[in-house]
C-alpha cells in the first residue's frame, strides 16, 4: 500500500468510515486532481488528491461546500466523510461514492430545476453574502469575507480580484483595465437597483461538467462546488457558457424562481464576465476577447 492510501486509510479509520481498505480503482478527476474508488469492508468511497501546495484550501472549501449543499437538499450532492493533508505536501478529500451518468432526459432536466431551485432557497446563517472559509474556482482561490450587500461582494470578492490578476499577468491590457474599471464603478450598480438579492445558497462553479444523474436513485446531482451565499442568478451565469441545460430545466426553475427584470439577460453576462476573466487568467488566449465582448455590451448601457 502506498504512502499516500495509508494516510487517507488512517483517516478513514479515525473518522470510522472502516477499518481497511479491499480494492483501489482509478477514475476520471477531471483536469486538476487525481481520483479514484476505495472498495471498504463497510463500502465503496470516493477519493481526490492533489499535490499543490494550496490543496489543502481547495478541498477545505469543497468539503465545507458539499456541507451546506447536502444539507440543504439532501442527496444532491455526494457527502463529505473526511478530507487531511498528504505525506507529499498535497492533501485529499473523501466523499461518498456515486455511480453517475451524463445522460440527461427531459424528467431530469425538470427535477434538476426543481432540486437547484430548492437550494437557492437555502439562506445564509447570517442574512449576509459570503462563506465561512475560502473556496476555488479551478486553481484560483475565491476571498468568501461576508459583505451585507450583493453588488459589494460582486465587486470586491470576485470581479475586482480577477480583473487584479488578468492585469498582472497581462499589464499591457488597456482596454481590459479601462473596461473593466467601468463595469465595477458604474455598470454593476446600474443593473441591480431595482432588484431583490437574498443571500441564497450556491454551487459557485456549475457548468455542465459538475453536474450529471445518480445512477442508483435516477436523479439529478451536483459535484465539485465552490460554494458561497449570493445572488442566485449568478448560478446561471456559467450554468449556460459550457453547455447549457434545455428549456425544460429553465421553465422549471423559474416557476420558483422568476426572472426579474430589467437587466435580467445583461446580469447574465455580468456573471459570465468573471468566469471567462477567469479563463483568461489560467488559461489566456481567447478568453480575453470574450471578457472584453461582454464589457463593451455592458459599458454600453452606462
Amino acid at each position: 500500500m502506498s504512502k499516500i492510501t495509508q494516510a487517507i486509510l488512517e483517516s478513514l479509520q479515525n473518522n470510522g468510515i472502516c477499518t481497511k481498505v479491499l480494492n483501489k480503482s482509478a477514475l476520471s478527476g477531471g483536469c486538476l486532481n487525481d481520483a479514484f474508488k476505495l472498495s471498504t469492508d463497510m463500502g465503496d468511497v470516493f477519493v481526490k488528491t492533489n499535490s499543490s501546495p494550496n490543496s489543502h484550501i481547495m478541498f477545505k472549501g469543497e468539503a465545507e461546500s458539499l456541507n451546506a449543499i447536502h444539507e440543504a437538499v439532501p442527496g444532491f450532492t455526494p457527502k463529505p466523510l473526511c478530507f487531511g493533508k498528504l505525506p507529499n505536501g498535497g492533501a485529499f478529500l473523501v466523499t461518498t461514492y456515486m455511480r453517475l451518468s451524463t445522460s440527461h432526459s427531459v424528467s431530469i432536466q425538470r427535477l434538476f430545476g426543481r432540486k437547484l431551485a430548492e437550494m437557492h432557497s437555502s439562506q445564509s446563517p447570517n442574512g449576509n453574502f459570503g462563506f465561512s472559509v475560502t473556496t476555488m474556482c479551478g486553481t484560483t482561490e475565491q476571498d468568501n469575507t461576508w459583505e451585507d450587500n450583493w453588488p459589494t461582494f460582486y465587486k470586491e470578492r470576485r470581479l475586482r480580484p480577477i480583473l487584479e490578476k488578468c492585469l498582472q499577468n497581462n499589464p499591457r491590457d488597456s482596454e481590459l483595465r479601462r473596461l473593466g474599471e467601468i463595469v465595477i464603478d458604474k455598470v454593476i450598480d446600474h443593473i441591480m437597483k431595482d432588484i431583490e438579492i437574498k443571500p441564497v445558497l450556491i454551487h459557485g462553479d456549475l457548468w455542465s461538467g459538475n453536474w450529471g444523474v445518480n445512477l442508483d436513485v435516477n436523479e439529478p446531482v451536483v459535484y465539485d462546488p465552490s460554494s458561497c451565499y449570493g445572488h442566485n442568478e449568478y448560478e446561471l451565469g456559467i450554468l449556460t457558457m459550457f453547455g447549457s441545460p434545455g428549456s425544460d430545466f429553465f421553465r422549471e426553475y423559474h416557476k420558483h424562481h422568476p426572472r426579474q427584470e430589467p437587466y435580467f439577460e445583461q446580469r447574465q453576462e455580468l456573471y459570465q464576465l468573471y468566469h471567462y476573466l477567469n479563463h483568461y487568467y489560467l488559461f489566456g488566449g481567447e478568453y480575453q476577447r470574450s471578457a472584453i465582448s461582454i464589457m463593451q455590451k455592458l459599458c454600453d448601457l452606462v
